[in-house]
């Protein structure tokens, strides 16, 4: 069963879905481009293969509107600050 969440404002509300999502890991960004007020972020998770070669897997692709990718790091600038705070 998804779970449903809400967000948005009273007159104009965002009913949000989750449906489990796979929660892919990456550890490497394989695209950063910003075209058209929109940026696209491609990231992948590194391994190695038998031989030792090194490969980097494609997990999930975002296009986020700019002000979308903005909100993003102002929200992981929070989270810095936060988990700084708590180590002093």
């Amino acid at each position: 069963m998804p779970t449903v969440g809400k967000a948005g404002t009273p007159s104009d509300p965002i009913f949000i879905f989750d449906e489990g999502a796979p929660n892919p890991y990456a550890n490497f960004i394989t695209e950063l481009v910003e075209e058209d007020g929109i940026i696209r972020v491609g990231l992948a998770s590194l391994s190695k293969d038998g031989d030792g070669q090194q490969k980097a897997m494609i997990v999930v692709r975002l296009h986020l509107k700019k002000e979308t990718a903005w909100e993003l790091c102002r929200g992981l600038r929070r989270m810095e600050e936060i988990l700084k705070r708590r180590k002093e």
